[in-house]
């Protein structure tokens, strides 16, 4: 494994060595550690593990969930990607030796990413990533007194109105804190139809016609392989290969899952 020469923290945690770097023009610091006492024979592949915290505006700290995490490589193509846990913690595995860099997402606030990271095939990585609690900054949009009805409102009405096959707000209200995957609340609201992917890099296929169903967020198309927590849904939708293609052009050719996220209207949002 390759050997890392690095200062010490000023007050390294259970006199571990650690080293800070901050990438500011890109809004995310890094908390890194190479774990060196790791059997060779252990060291099958690249690892990242670690803690997404949010840095708030007056120095608080607080874990993340639900945070998507992706390791792009230096084209910025996905590597891989994974949900934070309950308690802000992620692994995300790498099979490759190539230079990469994390991105944190998270519905609500500016997305954040690392400069490149440079680690042999065989280093695993222990990190925290501290994410600034910046919300996303919306364009202003001139208001219709005569329009009121928010845009999950408005999504779901439409919704109904072309025949889509929609799963209710208040089917997905029943079980959305239950998971922590979008598969398994998929099983439990029965959706049919769709053949759920047997690993986490196959997509969700159209059963009608075999080809794989594309993500619709919020009104946009976001691509095949999409990690959605389930806590952020308020409704969900299947759109046949006729229905996406009028809707959607070749963004969405062979069916849809269309799904609205709470932070779009729902009351309820905490």
């Amino acid at each position: 494994m390759q050997s890392y020469v690095r200062p010490p923290a000023a007050s390294p945690p259970g006199g571990l060595t650690c080293v800070r770097q901050r990438a500011s023009s890109l809004g995310i610091a890094i908390l890194a550690t190479i774990s060196a006492a790791i059997p060779a024979h252990r060291l099958e592949a690249q690892l990242i593990r670690g803690t997404i915290r949010a840095q708030g505006s007056e120095g608080s700290e607080g874990i993340v969930q639900g945070a998507r995490i992706a390791v792009l490589d230096s084209l910025d193509r996905q590597l891989v990607a994974v949900l934070s846990d309950e308690k802000g913690h992620f692994v995300l595995p790498l099979s490759s030796g190539l230079p990469f860099r994390m991105t944190v997402k998270k519905i609500g606030w500016q997305p954040s990413s690392t400069d490149l990271i440079h680690a042999t095939a065989n280093d695993t990585l222990d990190m925290d990533l501290m994410v600034p609690m910046d919300g996303v900054v919306l364009p202003g949009v001139e208001i219709d007194a005569s329009k009121t009805t928010s845009f999950n409102q408005r999504s779901y009405s439409e919704a109904k109105r072309l025949g889509w096959k929609v799963y209710e707000p208040a089917e997905i209200e029943a079980h959305r804190n239950e998971f922590s995957n979008f598969e398994n609340m998929m099983r439990a609201l029965s959706v049919t139809g769709v053949k759920m992917p047997a690993t986490s890099r196959d997509c969700y296929i159209n059963i009608r016609n075999g080809r794989c169903l594309t993500f619709v967020v919020d009104g946009q198309a976001v691509g095949k392989m999409w990690l959605v927590n389930p806590v952020d849904v308020y409704f969900l939708a299947i759109l046949q290969a006729s229905e996406s293609s009028v809707q959607f052009g070749d963004k969405a050719p062979w069916g849809a899952i269309l799904i609205v996220t709470r932070m779009r209207g729902d009351s309820r949002n905490p």
